[in-house]
Formats: C-alpha cells, sequence, structure tokens
C-alpha cells in the first residue's frame, strides 16, 4: 500500500470499521502481508477499475446466488476486464465466499492463502496491482472477488471502442517500474504481423502519443514496455478499436 492508500485505509477504520469499503481495503493489507511474508514480494496497489469489476462480480453472484469465475452469462473473468475495456494481458481473479464469522475478511483471506490455486495468485510476482470487491447478501454472506493484474502502464483515459479515422486515437499517461520506453504495434484481427509501429521514449515517467490508422475497420492495438535495465519488450496491453470514416474522413 502507498502511503495515500494507508491514509484513506485509517480514516476508513475511524469513520467507518465496519463498512464494505473498509473491508475491501483491509484485504488489501492482508493481501500484502502475506506477499511481504512469502518471498518479500512487491506490495500490491489498489486500482479503482478492477476494484469495479470485482465489485461488479460479486454484487452479481450475490444477487443471483451463484459462486463462479464464469457468470451466469458465460463471461470469463478476462471477458469482463475485456466488456469493461481493461486492457492488461496479464490478470488473474481469486474468489471467496465467506458467511458466520466475526471477522470475514481475515478468513477468507486465509482460506485463499490455503488453496493452492488461490494461494499462487496472491504471490505471483508479476502482479503490482489488484481491485478488491466485496458485497454483502441478504443472508449476511460475504462475496470477495480480487482482480489482479501487471500494470506497467497507467493511461490517464479508458480506451475507446470506435475512434474516427480523421482524428485518430490519442494515449497519455505515466509509467511504473522504470519503463523508459513504449511500443505501439497496429494489427489486422487475428495477425501476428504489424501494419504500422511506432516507439515513444518516456520522460519523467509521463508520456503522449498519437495513432493515426491507415484506413478505416478493424484493428488490434498491442503496446509494449521497456524497463532501463531490460533489453526487450514486453507486451502489457492489448485492446481492439473499430475505426470508421466519418463526414470529413
Amino acid at each position: 500500500m502507498t502511503f495515500g492508500e494507508y491514509i484513506k485505509y485509517f480514516l476508513l477504520l475511524i469513520f467507518f470499521p465496519r463498512s464494505l469499503k473498509t473491508m475491501e481495503w483491509r484485504m488489501l493489507r492482508l493481501l500484502n502481508k502475506d506477499r511481504k511474508k512469502n518471498g518479500n514480494l512487491q506490495p500490491l496497489s489498489m486500482q479503482d477499475d478492477l476494484r469495479a469489476v470485482a465489485r461488479k462480480h460479486s454484487q452479481d453472484m450475490a444477487k443471483k446466488d451463484y459462486f463462479e469465475h464464469v457468470n451466469l452469462e458465460g463471461k470469463s473473468p478476462a471477458q469482463r476486464l475485456e466488456i469493461a475495456r481493461i486492457t492488461d494481458v496479464t490478470s488473474g481473479e481469486n474468489l471467496a465466499k465467506i458467511g458466520g464469522y466475526h471477522n470475514p475478511t481475515q478468513f477468507a483471506e486465509q482460506g485463499l492463502m490455503n488453496s493452492p490455486g488461490h494461494r499462487a495468485n496472491i504471490l505471483q510476482p508479476l502482479y503490482n496491482v489488484v481491485g478488491i470487491g466485496i458485497v454483502q447478501d441478504l443472508r449476511k454472506i460475504y462475496y470477495f472477488t480480487q482482480n489482479f493484474a501487471r500494470r506497467d502502464i497507467l493511461f490517464r483515459k479508458r480506451f475507446p471502442k470506435k475512434v474516427s479515422l480523421s482524428k485518430g486515437l490519442t494515449l497519455g499517461g505515466e509509467v511504473l517500474n522504470s519503463v523508459n520506453e513504449i511500443l505501439y504495434q497496429i494489427h489486422l484481427p487475428g495477425q501476428k504481423n504489424h501494419v504500422v509501429q511506432q516507439l515513444i521514449r518516456v520522460e519523467n515517467s509521463k508520456f503522449s502519443f498519437h495513432i493515426n490508422f491507415p484506413h478505416n475497420g478493424i484493428f488490434e492495438i498491442w503496446i509494449f514496455s521497456r524497463k532501463n535495465d531490460v533489453e526487450t519488450y514486453q507486451l502489457t496491453n492489448k485492446f481492439e478499436v473499430t475505426v470508421y470514416r466519418g463526414f470529413w474522413s
């Protein structure tokens, strides 16, 4: 947890000690304690976009009385992230369901750590961010969802589904983990070979670049990052966009 996240957590403890939001921050502290205890791993940071997806899935399970990674509409965790326009290529999900305990957050985290698959997600060195969503149903049963991701690039805005051919797409934000270069590629859907490629230098952890598309149609945007001490580029984000020919295009 960052210093700002600690402040949020302690204020919630003081003013709203039993709220679901306080429980989410408490679980973040427990996650990071487990990561530190088991390998001194990098702490996770809470991300609002991941938390919104986690809360929505917990709410859906509580309302419709099921407990599965794939929801009743057949959407997997990766598909739910894609629908929310969250484009991190490395992600994972943990679920827990707890009722009848005085400290459900503590028991939920202990249960996840005692399960090999869930434990592997909690102790995955690649992950550096998480979204935690906790919901209580009418029977006083708590549903927990943890959405993990590897995030080297923080974008200021969510990716649009459609862009105009004449306007293109501008992306900006900041980088994490000493990233100093960003490489983007434009691909046709399902094709490994790119049709456009551009390298962007990062200055003072900030970046901004504009993408022009060769023609209208459906494209995939692949975004890679490279750290100062690493030679290879790592694929970090991937999303699809529809480019339409506007009136002035």
